[in-house]
């Protein structure tokens, strides 16, 4: 898929993953996965300007926290969906890749209003 040294420390790394765009975006030591499309005319968020954790869109000026999927200013409705990630150390002890389980959103809101009430996801 990837190798940690291909995502940039400024911005994102854009990957298909199945018919999925996502983006990578590296944070110190830790590695997420989150959707590649703006809200806003689906301009890929991973050309945006990363700051802290917060990704800017280079075209709306939108802004998102990689980690949440959510605008940071209103944490409020549907976030862009965050996957799980997985990092695993290469043979050569130097090299990481990076595996990203697109079946594993971590921030769908309705599953998790849907294991509090003891129903399964949709």
């Amino acid at each position: 898929m990837a190798s940690l040294a291909d995502i940039p420390t400024r911005s994102g790394l854009r990957v298909r993953v199945g018919d999925l765009d996502i983006g990578l975006y590296r944070i110190a030591d830790s590695v997420y996965a989150m959707e590649d499309a703006c809200p806003h005319a689906a301009w890929p968020l991973s050309k945006g300007r990363l700051e802290g954790c917060v990704i800017e869109c280079e075209a709306h000026g939108w802004s998102f926290d990689v980690r949440t999927g959510f605008d940071p200013k209103h944490a409020d409705g549907f976030p862009i969906p965050c996957f799980e990630v997985r990092l695993v150390p290469l043979d050569d002890g130097i090299s990481i890749d990076i595996e990203v389980d697109i079946g594993q959103q971590t921030n769908d809101p309705r599953a998790k209003r849907n294991l509090r009430e003891g129903r399964q996801s949709d």
